[in-house]
């Protein structure tokens, strides 16, 4: 009896480091707008905690890689929410500059969360835009994810 609690209780463990790896190996940051944000990050960007309709770009870190001298660096995934079309995700329509033309069709039967990973500049550029609602940002970044495909 006393072996088989004791194998339970080493099973429990390796499950518990086993989720604690891949967490800290899966680690999301989600931002947000002003707006909607829970908290502001060391860099002034409203972010929240978990994944929902409110987020607008999200990072992943998935896993540590080696670099040229050999140490241990995050290897973090970008992405950016995007409509149906393909086109930047607009969180202020009444600033809008883009054509959000979407039929009643894709307001309600479509999924409006999708993301594409992006290049960290792209993924800096609209974090400009969630945080100062200048329409330039919206613009010089919808260009560069054009630009990407």
């Amino acid at each position: 009896m006393f072996s088989l609690t004791l194998k339970t209780f080493e099973s429990n463990i390796n499950i518990a480091v086993k989720k604690e790896v891949l967490k800290t190996l899966m680690d999301s940051n989600y931002y947000t707008t002003l707006q909607y944000q829970e908290f502001v990050d060391d860099q002034q960007n409203a972010r929240r905690k978990n994944d929902g309709d409110k987020v607008f770009a999200k990072t992943v870190r998935s896993g540590l890689v080696k670099d040229v001298r050999q140490r241990d660096v995050k290897h973090n995934k970008y992405y950016v929410r995007v409509e149906q079309n393909k086109k930047l995700y607009d969180p202020f329509p009444l600033y809008s500059v883009s054509d959000n033309k979407n039929s009643f069709v894709d307001k309600i039967c479509r999924p409006n969360n999708l993301y594409k990973e992006v290049t960290e500049s792209i993924f800096n550029m609209y974090l400009s835009y969630l945080k100062t609602e200048n329409p330039q940002w919206y613009k010089k970044t919808q260009r560069e994810l054009s630009n990407l495909r």
